[in-house]
This record gives structure tokens, sequence and C-alpha cells, in this order.
């Protein structure tokens, strides 16, 4: 575990609480994108808003300066999201959108987690924190705790898929779904498997 994932979540532990291990973690190709009505809708910032015409206009402007790079990436673009990510990379998810894994994968897409965080595993439960920080703040991160799960509501498997899943763990749900995430390193996704058993 790295000193920067326990600095992230050693804010978030109950006193006497001791961490296991703590990776960055982020949802597994091959999981689809939630429906919106499982999303809470978020109201752009001021910020957000103004910034919002300018970047039309300069996508608008690009199309007009170069039309044929524009209209490829466009053709690319839809291609692309014609093919699920499943077909590349192999399942991601079982269970449906109401099992535990279909919640957990809607609520790492809500609140601008967008699918990533740091997985943490302590003695008494598996959690989620998020950056919720936006790009143009100064601050720096401002981490929150984003989901949470008693330690015998889920089990971490390590599975590692393919080339580009080296670093894969399944969280596995008291309701026999799942849903895949991935770490950078391989290693980090053997330390959480190991911490969860």
């Amino acid at each position: 575990m790295l000193n920067r994932d326990r600095d992230i979540v050693t804010p978030f532990l109950d006193p006497g609480e001791q961490l296991r291990a703590a990776a960055p973690v982020t949802l597994a190709p091959g999981i689809p994108h939630p429906p919106a009505e499982l999303l809470t809708a978020r109201t752009p910032g001021a910020l957000e808003q103004r910034l919002d015409r300018p970047f039309r206009l300069l996508r608008r402007a690009y199309g007009v300066v170069d039309p044929v790079g524009a209209a490829v990436g466009a053709v690319e673009d839809r291609v692309i999201d014609a093919v699920p990510d499943a077909v590349w990379h192999g399942e991601g998810m079982a269970g449906g959108w109401p099992s535990d894994a279909g919640r957990f994968v809607a609520r790492m897409h809500d609140e601008g987690a967008h699918g990533t965080g740091t997985l943490a595993v302590t003695d008494r439960r598996v959690l989620v924190t998020v950056d919720r920080s936006r790009l143009w703040q100064l601050l720096g991160e401002q981490h929150a705790l984003h989901w949470q799960l008693p330690r015998h509501a889920v089990a971490l498997h390590r599975n590692p898929t393919g080339v580009l899943q080296r670093g894969r763990v399944d969280l596995r749900f008291a309701d026999r779904s799942w849903a895949a995430v991935t770490t950078p390193l391989p290693a980090a996704a053997d330390e959480l498997a190991r911490a969860a058993a």
C-alpha cells in the first residue's frame, strides 16, 4: 500500500478501525454505463456553465477548420460506442441494476466519481473514497467517503484478465452479483484480495 493511498483513507476510519489495504481503482471495462434514472442529476457550477459555451464554440470551429478530421473523429466515436466494452474486454458485472453490484456501479458513477476512487479494506468494512475537487480548484484534492459495506457483505476475488486487466479484482456481493474494478498495479490488486480474505 502506498503512503498516498493510506493518507487518503485514514481520515475516514472509525476510532480503533485498522486499515489493511488501499489502492486507486477504476471500474473495469466491460461494465455498461448505468441508466440515467439510477444516477443523481448534477447541476453544473457557475464556472462550468460559463466555460460550456466557449468549449462548444471551439468544437464547432474545429469542424470548420478541419471538417474531414472532425467527420472521421465523429465516425470513430460512433463505431467505438456501437460495440459494447464487454465485447472487447469480457464481462465486467453480473446481477443487473437492482443487485448490489448494480447499485455499486451506479454509485461509482454518481456525484462526480466518474468510475474511479480509492478502494480500501479495513478490519470492519470495504469502502471507497473519491476526489470531489474540480479541475480548476487550486486547493488540491478533496476526498470524501463515497461508498461502504461491512466486510461480511462483500468478498474480493483476484481475477487478472487479459493484458489490459492484470490488476483486476472482482467484488462479489452477498446476493451473488459481482462487479470488477482494476488497479494500475497488479501487486495492489493482490494486496486488496489478501486483505479481504
